[in-house]
């Protein structure tokens, strides 16, 4: 091997990736919620996507369904129709009036203003069916293993290219309301939102969690 690098010849795949080790792809892959205006090359999010796509998945299913919203009326569509369902569920928590608006229009600003943003689903279509709904349940969670799987493989390709990112989880509590602002298929269940640009800032070092383990 002597240190010589994978080839990165194989579409659509950025030579980015064979840039950095992959110690640090995961030390660069960073939540970022203030982004620079510099613009993203479109190349950039497919081989991204691309890369999402070498995720493993259940029975090799590749459950994982990707809308890269590139128009200022899907973003506002979005951003609306979750947004009216956040103020409603706020409401529901008794979040108070002041704090309600503060998150609201945050979350619009957030959506609104990101270079770039991609909403990822599911489609359970390729998963096998079973009539315990216990069992159904847990095939169904494979999926959702297989997605978080895909989306830090897109992220860390981000991430090579000096890309930040950020992961919203919005559209998993009104993912009817997603897929009707989107005009998505009906067989798609939005689960995320990858909020992506040029860091505004450096990112002050990460202070890394200490997992608790157990050795039986």
């Amino acid at each position: 091997m002597g240190g010589q690098k994978p080839s990165m010849s194989d579409p659509p795949l950025s030579p980015a990736l064979g840039n950095l080790s992959l110690a640090d792809s995961l030390l660069k892959r960073r939540s970022i919620r203030k982004f620079a205006s510099k613009p993203i090359n479109p190349a950039a999010i497919e081989s991204a996507i691309a890369a999402a796509c070498l995720a493993p998945s259940p029975h090799g299913s590749s459950p994982w369904r990707f809308c890269v919203l590139s128009s200022v009326q899907s973003r506002k569509n979005l951003a609306e129709k979750m947004g009216l369902d956040f103020l409603r569920d706020m409401e529901k928590e008794g979040v108070s009036e002041n704090e309600r608006n503060k998150r609201y229009y945050g979350s619009i600003r957030l959506i609104t203003e990101a270079p770039a943003l991609i909403l990822a689903a599911l489609s359970y279509t390729r998963l096998d069916d079973y009539d315990d709904p216990g069992i159904q349940a847990n095939e169904y969670m494979m999926a959702e293993h297989s997605l978080g799987a895909a989306l830090q493989n897109l992220m860390l390709a981000l991430a090579a290219e000096g890309i930040g990112t950020v992961w919203r989880c919005a559209p998993l509590f009104c993912s009817e309301t997603a897929r009707e602002a989107l005009d998505l298929p009906a067989d798609w269940v939005p689960r995320s939102l990858i909020l992506a640009g040029y860091p505004d800032s450096t990112p002050p070092p990460k202070e890394i969690a200490q997992p608790e383990i157990l050795i039986r």
